[in-house]
């Protein structure tokens, strides 16, 4: 037996088969209304949130992103966001799919857009599920992050989040608190430099 052999034999030998994870605690309630807490949390984070209709958020995010000029989107693959995709076609904006391209493509992408499974009321965090079909680089590389949210996905807390989390879960999970921020020797606040400097979120009311 050589040395490797032995540590892990003696590791096996120490193991208590019997140990098990604690039963969790029920979280913590969070008293009132928790969309209003979740505008609140997320704006104070630097998120722009847009509560909004089924019926009307596709108008208004194109108009939003025709403000600002922009000719190229980056939208996950998801049901919720095809209507989106054919308005953004529609009013000559090209629309990307984020699996079909490399990150150098969608670093070139003035806007990539998501959805978000759910949100933390507690601290204004988006929560984004990641795989093939709906790649992490999507909501990192382009400066704008829009992300579109059924307000009945708010939960209250991380506790409260862990309990609705879908099995099996996805190859990543992404958390977004605002938009990508840090701070030089001064503390001086920087945004953008690992992220979007910006982030939107539409919170679909019904």
């Amino acid at each position: 037996m050589n040395a490797r052999e032995e540590i892990l034999t003696r590791l096996r030998a120490t193991r208590d088969p019997s140990a098990s994870l604690p039963d969790l605690r029920p979280p913590a309630t969070v008293p009132g209304d928790l969309i209003a807490l979740f505008v609140e949390r997320a704006t104070a984070v630097g998120i722009q949130v847009m509560k909004d209709t089924a019926h009307t958020w596709v108008a208004s995010a194109v108009s939003e992103l025709r403000k600002r000029s922009i000719r190229a989107a980056a939208l996950w693959d998801d049901p919720l966001l095809s209507p989106l995709a054919a308005a953004l076609e529609s009013s000559g904006i090209e629309v990307i799919s984020p699996a079909r391209h490399t990150s150098d493509r969608l670093a070139e992408v003035a806007v990539g857009i998501t959805t978000a499974d759910a949100a933390i009321a507690l601290t204004g965090t988006l929560l984004l599920p990641c795989d093939d079909r709906r790649p992490r680089s999507t909501s990192l590389l382009p400066p704008l992050h829009l992300a579109v949210l059924p307000a009945d996905r708010i939960v209250a807390t991380l506790g409260h989040l862990f309990q609705v989390l879908h099995t099996p879960l996805p190859s990543a999970l992404t958390f977004i608190t605002g938009p990508s921020r840090t701070a030089d020797i001064e503390l001086t606040p920087v945004m953008g430099a690992h992220g979007p400097t910006e982030v939107i979120a539409y919170v679909l009311m019904d």
